[in-house]
């Protein structure tokens, strides 16, 4: 028979047993790490593979005398690194997906941990308007803790441009800059002279 107990919420926890909830906050924190780790290796990848062939192509668009493969190695350099950070988003929902099983469980548990760090985000006040209806809920068992938790999450609002994607944006932009930057430089002298 699982034991009964009341946590810091008053929420009935008989359902479960606090170490099972344990070993799923645990993993899920886990999920959550490896989803960081994939896109920031995803984003890396990406940005690599662009540089790689841009200078690839362009050295082979110098070697040619060809300026149709010095543009083509422009556009698809900046094709690859937005592609690389349109990957970034998809993976980063997949975070945010996570965000009301972690505010779940530490109100189960009675962790603050996640819910203080949402709660404390720059320009977050829809993340901690989540976190407050969430303390708010009064539920008699974990699944009807559950259900309103769940039923209350919206991922818009967690936009992507109030985490660390901004920072990958910004990268993405400037990279893309910088291939028609060195495009520029290398055509503009054949068209125009200032002497």
């Amino acid at each position: 028979m699982a034991r009964k107990s009341i946590n810091s919420n008053g929420v009935n926890a008989r359902h479960s047993d606090p170490s099972t909830l344990e070993a799923e906050y645990a993993a899920v924190h886990d999920q959550r790490l490896a989803l960081i780790r994939s896109y920031n290796f995803w984003y890396a990848f990406g940005h690599l593979f662009a540089l790689a062939y841009f200078w690839l192509l362009l050295n082979l668009s110098l070697n040619l005398s060809s300026q149709p493969i010095m543009i083509v190695a422009g556009i698809t350099a900046s094709a690859i690194v937005w592609f690389a950070y349109r990957v970034v988003l998809w993976i980063d929902r997949g975070v945010v997906a996570l965000y009301p099983r972690i505010i779940f469980l530490e109100l189960a548990l009675g962790y603050d941990f996640y819910r203080d760090y949402l709660r404390r985000r720059p320009r977050g006040d829809t993340e901690r308007s989540f976190i407050e209806k969430s303390e708010q809920i009064e539920a008699s068992s974990l699944d009807e803790l559950w259900d309103q938790i769940y039923s209350n999450f919206n991922d818009r609002d967690f936009p992507g441009d109030r985490r660390i994607t901004a920072q990958f944006k910004s990268a993405g932009y400037l990279s893309i800059a910088l291939f028609w930057i060195i495009i520029a430089l290398i055509l503009v002298p054949q068209y125009f002279s200032w002497r």
